[in-house]
């Protein structure tokens, strides 16, 4: 059974009460680098449940979990990063 793009969700939780999260993927990107950190690092980072369809469940330090936006950048600063970039580059 092959599920479509809309089926294939990633579904972080976790509670005040404890230390440790719970992420279940079928993100690929996401799954690789939870796998490779439960290689590394098998003290903190644990595969639980492989759902036979692609999706994996991994446990993790709750801190581990971030909101990362992006920077919105004027013009005038894309414009500046660029022009540094150029610099170092030559």
């Amino acid at each position: 059974m092959s599920l479509s793009r809309e089926e294939k969700e990633t579904i972080i939780l976790f509670n005040e009460a404890e230390d440790t999260a719970s992420c279940f993927t079928y993100n690929g990107r996401l799954t690789k680098r939870l796998s490779n950190l439960a290689a590394e690092r098998a003290d903190e980072c644990k595969l639980a449940m492989d759902n036979g369809a692609g999706g994996l469940t991994f446990t993790f330090p709750k801190k581990w979990v971030k909101v990362n936006p992006t920077r919105i950048l004027s013009d005038e600063q894309r414009a500046a990063i660029a022009e540094r970039f150029h610099s170092a580059s030559e």
